[in-house]
């Protein structure tokens, strides 16, 4: 019985100071949360976009294709690279990357990229030959701007340009070592009295072994898989980033968040004057 009476007085206690206390907690919480929302809203906006891209780096490097076919981890890299930039704040070195004016460098909030990946059968995941770029800006104007500086900023490095120049030079070699190859193939086939097994004569013959056996017919595969291959660029976009006009604030998640923590802070304010008040009645 006691315990009852005690919890009753308990409940009663906590319904009177809410009662006495109200005007206090109600006007903190919602002046506070009037204030965030409020000032998310006056604040300079941010757009969120993104675009999902791939590179040749690792074909120009003749990295083997196994499960990850035209790895990204270079590319991927190089432009998660430029957010120490920006969180240094360092906007020149970022328009001097990007081949873009200070405005609009400084104008980056956040980018990164990140793999994409695909699920299979067995629900086990694996990476693809794309990747996503995921970019605040607080301009939007400038998000076109950002795209072709990160073209620029692939195209114009050392390490790119070298190894590329290099893929396009062997493939450029390959090419007219093929076509030497094609024309050996049509004299020999075009001459007459010639004793010859061109089944046995495989020169860079890519057939299976139950298929029909065709050099020529297997090296211009050949040579059209390598002009395929020289259309790689160091980074090209499968989606542009979105030209979007939707500004970022998170007025609701702010405003809940901040608006819990003054509730709080409001019954410690009122906790602290009644004990005052009780203190200077006794």
């Amino acid at each position: 019985m006691n315990k009852e009476i005690s919890l009753e007085q308990i409940i009663s206690d906590v319904v009177m100071f809410f009662d006495t206390n109200k005007k206090l907690i109600i006007s903190f919480t919602l002046i506070t949360v009037l204030a965030v929302f409020l000032f998310q809203k006056l604040k300079p906006a941010f757009y969120k976009t993104s675009a999902i891209a791939t590179s040749g780096i690792s074909a120009y490097e003749r990295i083997p294709e196994d499960e990850d076919v035209l790895n990204q981890r270079t590319a991927i890299n190089l432009i998660n690279n430029l957010q120490l930039d920006v969180d240094k704040q360092d906007y020149k070195s970022i328009a001097v990357k990007l081949n873009v004016t200070s405005e609009i460098a400084a104008s980056v909030k956040f980018i990164e990229a990140e793999q994409l990946s695909r699920q299979d059968k067995d629900e086990k995941f694996h990476n693809t030959p794309k990747f996503q770029i995921n970019l605040l800006i607080r301009n939007s104007e400038y998000i076109l701007d950002i795209q072709n500086g990160l073209k620029y900023y692939f195209d114009e490095n050392n390490y790119v340009k070298r190894y590329k120049s290099e893929f396009n030079t062997s493939n450029s070699m390959m090419m007219t070592q093929i076509d030497d190859e094609i024309s050996e193939l049509k004299s020999l086939r075009q001459k007459e009295n010639i004793n010859m097994n061109m089944s046995s004569f495989r020169v860079l013959s890519r057939a299976e072994d139950n298929e029909i056996q065709n050099q020529i017919i297997d090296l211009a595969n050949l040579k059209n898989l390598i002009k395929t291959q020289n259309l790689i660029s160091s980074l090209d976009y499968v989606k542009d980033f979105t030209k979007t006009e939707v500004a970022e604030r998170k007025v609701v998640v702010w405003g809940s968040a901040i608006g819990f923590i003054a509730f709080i802070i409001s019954i410690i304010i009122a906790i602290i004057r009644e004990v005052k008040q009780k203190a200077k009645k006794n």
